[in-house]
């Protein structure tokens, strides 16, 4: 989301800035302009090799090779560290949150966002347990998340997006609910980790195909308990 960049852009001003989960780099690149220093990690090796050689000539960027559990950086080494949507692909998330506190400075801002799991359950249905995206380790309702953000930090602001014209009618698609019951289970998420994006097209595991779920940009705002917001944010400061 392009919302989230222009978000993590305003605390990049001049500081040493973490990307946790940044992919082939293209935010950790786009923050650059703004921060001191900006450095970006992903466990794929492959997205990090890429990302290298593609930003080469960017002087105060760098990439490296490491999980958000285990972040190799001395202690308060960063002025801002970022998550778009990485925490819920983490195994351990309590022990990410305990490597954040470590490399943040103690005047430092962590800014996590990841998607709200209420969003994804539709009308009528139960909320599973069981993340439904087959490559996440967990999802948060909004009171999960918060509060495991809580633990670590004293202060906690609560925001979130919204998809401006995201089709309601999507919570109510019959094949929708269908994928969703079936979410929860392991042959179906290991299908959903597996298998090919065409077969799974065609088979409709965890596609999208005409399912018109309507996205056409974002806002962000405080978050409230009467809405349900596609995804949660979290700007974070003063570590316990």
């Amino acid at each position: 989301m392009r919302e989230t960049y222009v978000l993590f852009e305003k605390y990049a001003e001049g500081k040493n800035i973490l990307d946790v989960g940044c992919g082939e780099g293209y935010v950790t690149a786009y923050l650059s302009k703004a921060a001191k220093h900006a450095t970006g990690i992903d466990v794929d090796g492959k997205v990090i090799k890429m990302a290298k050689k593609r930003f080469l000539n960017i002087k105060n960027l760098s990439f490296y090779k490491m999980s958000g559990d285990n972040l190799d950086f001395l202690p308060h080494s960063f002025d801002v560290v970022v998550s778009a949507q990485s925490i819920e692909h983490i195994k351990n998330d309590n022990k990410f949150l305990e490597n954040v506190k470590r490399v943040l400075k103690s005047n430092g801002v962590f800014i996590c966002v990841t998607p709200n799991k209420l969003s994804i359950v539709p009308d009528g249905e139960k909320l599973y347990d069981k993340p439904f995206y087959p490559f996440h380790h967990r999802e948060y309702t909004p009171e999960q998340f918060f509060d495991l953000l809580n633990r670590y930090f004293k202060d906690v602001e609560r925001k979130c997006f919204c998809g401006i014209k995201r089709n309601p009618e999507m919570r109510k698609n019959r094949r929708f609910k269908f994928i969703y019951r079936m979410s929860r289970f392991s042959i179906v998420r290991w299908a959903g980790r597996h298998l090919s994006a065409d077969i799974k097209k065609i088979i409709w595991f965890f596609g999208q195909r005409h399912l018109d779920i309507g996205d056409a940009g974002w806002t962000y705002n405080d978050y409230e308990d009467e809405v349900i917001p596609e995804n949660l944010a979290g700007i974070c400061r003063t570590p316990f």
